[in-house]
């Protein structure tokens, strides 16, 4: 484990360092100067939501102001490194997530050397946004998780949602799996403590700040389907009527179609969420040969159902897959290796090569990549959904075994 572990952080080193140094222009910082102007907003005492309009949860401004704080002054330098930390984490979590749930060597290697060349599958957004640390954060709940650390699965849980918010929709899921394996009232109790915790986080910005801390919420809540969402890809390609306009810091789409879209959305990911909370409480109270492979399954479609659901399908969204679409076990998790390996460098190709013609020309070419990107997603939604035949029942404490 050890010799496995030392080869993943030097992989991801080196990949790092070719994507920054070597292949990629980082002359384009992406929003890294947006977190940089936050930081600096804070350094002059400037209170984020009351004094600067911010539309990141609390916990990422705080991310952002720390990495201020990084010696050297070179604060996209800082950034990048910060992302390579959680790279590294996010590529050890998976190799102690492949060994718990008793995937091969092979599949296991497979996954961490992906996650190791996404800097260059993805490119210069991986180091330029944050959203390595929430697959870092994702990955490492998934490890207590695995091990029954409930109280350590749960702060990261409430930490990765005070920092993105999406992972909330993961509540259901630790919940079920903290009363399989702990019956009783202790799974409610901490789920009290994460929604005291998150809301901790919030708090204190409320009572300055009300209407402009909830201006967090109406932002994501109102606004419209962006253009690189399975929506607007649908719109492009079938003919319908629709607008582009720029708004909420983005490129958008509106009209009836675009409208229906965005109501339908949270309805859709709500109902997706359900339905493999639903299963996995099937497959948990009959019994599984494979507990530990139902966890990371369910919680793999959970994050890809939220991903081409959503409103928005910002390219570094495809960064909340890591690591966990790429442990799904069985031949359908292959599938969903195969899947992420081609639809990375698709988004990587529409942006930010080809955005620009996307945007302002219309060119066709980004319009179909695009809509083969969330055809790709699709076909991830299949392969990691939940499917796999109950087994005779199993003891709550057991879990360790795992099906090809």
């Amino acid at each position: 484990m050890r010799r496995s572990a030392a080869l993943t952080v030097g992989l991801c080193v080196a990949v790092w360092a070719v994507g920054r140094w070597v292949v990629f222009d980082f002359f384009q910082l992406g929003d890294t100067r947006v977190y940089e102007h936050a930081a600096r907003m804070m350094d002059a005492g400037a209170i984020p939501y009351r004094d600067f309009d911010v539309e990141y949860p609390p916990l990422a401004t705080g991310l952002f102001w720390l990495v201020g704080r990084a010696p050297g002054g070179d604060y996209q330098l800082a950034f990048s490194v910060a992302m390579l930390t959680c790279l590294i984490a996010t590529a050890l979590a998976a190799l102690v997530i492949g060994r718990r749930i008793g995937l091969s060597r092979i599949r296991t290697a497979l996954a961490v050397v992906v996650i190791a060349l996404t800097p260059l599958l993805l490119g210069t957004l991986v180091q330029t946004r944050y959203d390595l640390v929430l697959a870092a954060l994702l990955g490492w709940m998934l490890v207590a998780a695995l091990h029954d650390r409930f109280r350590w699965a749960w702060t990261l849980l409430a930490i990765a949602t005070a920092i993105k918010l999406v992972p909330v929709l993961l509540v259901p899921v630790l919940l079920l799996w903290h009363r399989r394996r702990r019956p009783g009232t202790q799974a409610f109790t901490a789920l009290g403590g994460f929604a005291a915790g998150v809301a901790a986080t919030f708090a204190p910005f409320f009572a300055i700040a009300p209407h402009a801390t909830w201006r967090l919420f109406a932002y994501h809540l109102d606004r419209p389907p962006e253009v690189e969402s399975l929506g607007s890809s649908i719109l492009h390609v079938s003919g319908l009527d629709f607008r582009r306009v720029q708004s909420y810091g983005s490129e958008n789409v509106t009209g009836s179609w675009a409208d229906a879209f965005a109501s339908l959305s949270t309805l859709l990911i709500l109902a997706g969420i359900a339905a493999v909370a639903l299963w996995m409480w099937r497959a948990l109270r009959r019994g599984s040969g494979d507990a530990n492979g139902v966890l990371v399954t369910v919680v793999a479609a959970s994050l890809v159902v939220s991903v081409l659901l959503g409103k928005v399908i910002s390219p570094q969204y495809m960064v909340w897959l890591l690591p966990v679409v790429l442990l799904v076990p069985g031949r359908w998790g292959r599938v969903a290796v195969g899947a992420m390996v081609a639809a990375m460098p698709l988004t990587q190709l529409v942006f930010p090569a080809l955005f620009t013609s996307f945007v302002e020309r219309g060119a066709e070419l980004p319009v179909w990549l695009l809509f083969a990107r969330n055809l790709l997603l699709v076909v991830l939604v299949v392969a990691v959904w939940p499917r796999c035949r109950v087994a005779p029942a199993i003891s709550a404490g057991s879990g360790d075994g795992v099906s090809a």
